[in-house]
């Protein structure tokens, strides 16, 4: 007996001093190998019955026996059964579709550690296979399987029809709840194979919803404006049309801003303009693009009538005709523009309209109680001069006026805004200052004696 009590006394010493090492060496107990860690026990009493190295009877992990097995045996059991498993083919249920998957499609691994430390707790007892999941590797490989089965949303869009705003309806979608049914794999014990699992679906929200469209929806002309030209000025008449057209059916959305410049381009031969009279440096000379800004006017007059933010503007030299002084937007491309900014809630929508000798623009908007009225004051006005010039080409005694005289004028510019309840705000717009332009006569000098 005391021969056995001190071959016990130097076991435990044996193994306190190999713990100890371990220990000192950096590991913790539950770093140990599970070798060592049944070893242990084995040599303490521990793990409930095992005795001589070997598994217990009962000792099973799903459907795979490992009783009376060696401990190497068994990892390496464990491990072959693994792989089988991970080949093994489940199928999923989409409908009445079958689709057939293996664990590893789905870059699941039987968790070798997790089973380990579940038979050194339990020897001799059944227990459940223990999937790890990576949750990247396992939604893509899911997500590759399922694509065709998954429908995506559709979001809410609109078109107009015939000057209508019209909603297409936003249309949810459906796409699997690849979450759940990662977790609902990991519930099926591998030993059941061939299983069939139903495949959880979710309904995928569309982004822009039906409501958010219909309220950007359009319902009524917030501003319009029409001017005159002359048909008899061909090429005019021609720069006013391709700018016009260049207008028509834009769509400019909440809080954008608009650029007459971006939207009509450069204003050159090859994008259709002709020559005709531009105003520089106060004189009537001809340019290419000639009758632009008459359509920059008309637009600007129908901003003021919407109450729409006036970004840009800038008015002309000397006054024009076919707006009223302080109510005019001059353009030269790219340096001089005019913008404007949609400060409602809706689409804007510029409609042109143009038949002979009138051009009518109309912005579309969301229907408000305020009605917008323009004010002006003419602060100074400045009368033209006439200057006369010998014309040899003309007979003696004829005149012909080569430009007409314009007055030169300053004026001041107010938008007024009254609301539904009767309150009026009054804005000022801007003090313009036109310059005069001089009347041109041609005196006819021909057959008229030099002195």
């Amino acid at each position: 007996m005391k021969h056995i009590e001190q071959k016990r006394k130097r076991t435990y010493t044996a193994l306190a001093f190999l713990f100890l090492t371990l220990l000192i060496g950096g590991c913790t107990s539950s770093s140990f190998p599970l070798e060592t860690k049944i070893l242990f026990n084995q040599l303490t009493g521990g793990l409930g019955g095992v005795r001589n190295g070997v598994m217990p009877n009962g000792t099973k992990v799903d459907d795979l026996d490992l009783s009376g097995s060696t401990i190497l045996e068994a990892q390496t059991k464990i491990k072959d059964w693994a792989m089988n498993k991970l080949e093994e083919t489940r199928v999923l249920l989409y409908n009445e579709t079958e689709i057939p998957i293996t664990l590893k499609d789905l870059g699941l691994e039987v968790d070798h550690q997790k089973i380990t430390e579940e038979i050194e707790r339990n020897p001799g007892k059944a227990l459940p296979g223990v999937l790890k999941v990576d949750p990247l590797k396992a939604s893509q490989g899911l997500q590759e399987k399922l694509k065709k089965y998954s429908s995506p949303a559709k979001d809410a869009s609109y078109k107009i029809e015939k000057d209508k705003f019209v909603v297409n309806p936003a249309e949810s979608g459906w796409a699997a709840d690849l979450d759940k049914l990662i977790s609902d794999i990991q519930k099926v014990p591998l030993s059941d194979v061939p299983y069939r699992l139903g495949i959880p679906m979710v309904e995928v929200p569309a982004s822009v919803t039906t409501e958010a469209v219909r309220s950007l929806a359009f319902d009524t002309v917030i501003g319009e404006c029409t001017t005159k030209f002359a048909v008899t000025e061909k090429n005019r008449s021609a720069n006013l049309t391709v700018a016009a057209k260049a207008l028509d059916r834009k769509v400019i959305g909440p809080g954008e801003t608009f650029s007459f410049n971006d939207t009509v381009g450069p204003r050159e031969s090859g994008t259709g303009y002709k020559d005709a009279y531009v105003i520089i440096n106060g004189k009537y000379v001809q340019g290419t693009g000639g009758g632009v800004c008459q359509v920059s006017s008309t637009l600007f007059n129908a901003v003021l009538l919407g109450n729409l933010e006036i970004v840009e503007r800038m008015p002309h030299a000397v006054a024009v005709s076919y707006v009223p002084q302080g109510q005019d937007a001059t353009v030269n491309y790219p340096n001089i523009d005019f913008k404007f900014k949609n400060n409602t809630a809706s689409l804007i929508y510029l409609r042109t309209e143009i038949t002979p000798g009138i051009l009518t623009l109309r912005i579309w908007g969301k229907k408000t109680d305020k009605s917008v009225r323009i004010e002006r004051q003419v602060e100074k006005e400045v009368a033209y001069k006439t200057e006369k010039r010998l014309d040899p080409k003309l007979a003696s005694g004829r005149i012909v006026q080569e430009q007409a005289g314009t007055k030169g004028i300053t004026v001041n510019t107010w938008r007024v805004i009254r609301d539904g309840t009767g309150n009026e705000t009054k804005q000022f717009l801007s003090r313009d200052v036109y310059d005069p332009v001089k009347r041109i006569l041609c005196v006819g000098s021909r057959g008229v004696p030099k002195m």
